[in-house]
């Protein structure tokens, strides 16, 4: 059985509705550094893994720090018996425009290990990929289009966005050796319930074509806050056997102390 983080989630996962390729400043944060969330990864309801999304202030890059996206997955010990799974993402995100300049992919999974890294020049149009697997380090570049995401720095990109009911976005996302492009529909409002509390949420469904954060392989969903964080707070991903849910157990937002509006009740209310 394979953990991920909602599908090696959200799961994604900065700006860019009507031209994705626009390198605009974006005029609004969702998140700051500071922000931390923490998730219970269940595999057809039964906890199996957690997981922890968090920012931290990373290198100065053109003038100001990056944001340093941080995503890791493990497995519990239930599951670690017969498939451990230790997991670790980075995007290093500008602020200014919202698009990464480096992503960190390690993967452990069972027997299998992976380590990758992307190194973005969005002014180059071009992408270092440098790949180890084993024994064998591999190095090569690539064309990107304008306006290009990793698949984690997507679903960042997505807060951004207003979120309004039938809104769709595309995203330019390179994985997996090729540039992709990331349709998300807003498909629905619903009052959601998970072990952090009551929220407002809107419903976005990814239309995917490559493995990562966005899976392809079975149908993802993620339930945002309706406000202005637009926190994802569940990720429910259907697979071949079951179905693969995140499920937000602990937050706290970055900068100064905030209360979010769209909580309906607390746990601690009850």
């Amino acid at each position: 059985m394979r953990i991920f983080f909602a599908g090696r989630f959200l799961v994604c996962f900065l700006v860019f509705m009507i031209m994705p390729g626009s390198a605009a400043a974006i005029d609004r944060q969702a998140f700051e550094p500071g922000e931390r969330l923490e998730y219970v990864l269940k595999w057809s309801g039964i906890a199996a893994g957690d997981s922890v999304m968090e920012i931290v202030q990373g290198d100065d890059f053109d003038g100001a720090p990056l944001y340093r996206v941080i995503s890791t997955a493990k497995s519990r010990s239930i599951v670690d018996v017969f498939y451990k799974v230790r997991n670790h993402y980075e995007s290093h995100i500008h602020p200014f425009d919202g698009f990464s300049r480096k992503y960190i992919f390690n993967m452990r999974e069972g027997g299998k290990r992976e380590n990758k890294v992307l190194i973005f020049e969005p002014d180059k149009k071009i992408v270092t990929r440098i790949w180890k697997k084993d024994d064998q380090t591999q190095s090569r570049i690539y064309e990107i289009r304008e306006g290009t995401h990793d698949n984690l720095s997507a679903l960042y990109a997505l807060r951004n966005e207003p979120l309004n009911l039938g809104d769709s976005y595309n995203y330019r996302v390179f994985e997996s050796k090729k540039n992709w492009d990331l349709v998300i529909d807003v498909i629905a409002e619903e009052e959601t319930q998970v072990a952090a509390g009551k929220f407002r949420t809107v419903v976005v469904h990814p239309k995917l074509k490559f493995e990562g954060i966005f899976r392809r392989k079975g149908e993802l969903h993620v339930y945002m806050t309706d406000d202005q964080w637009h926190i994802p707070v569940l990720m429910k991903s259907k697979v071949k056997i079951g179905s693969i849910d995140a499920e937000l157990v602990k937050f706290e937002l970055g900068g100064a102390p905030k209360e979010i509006p769209s909580m309906i009740r607390s746990n601690e209310d009850e």
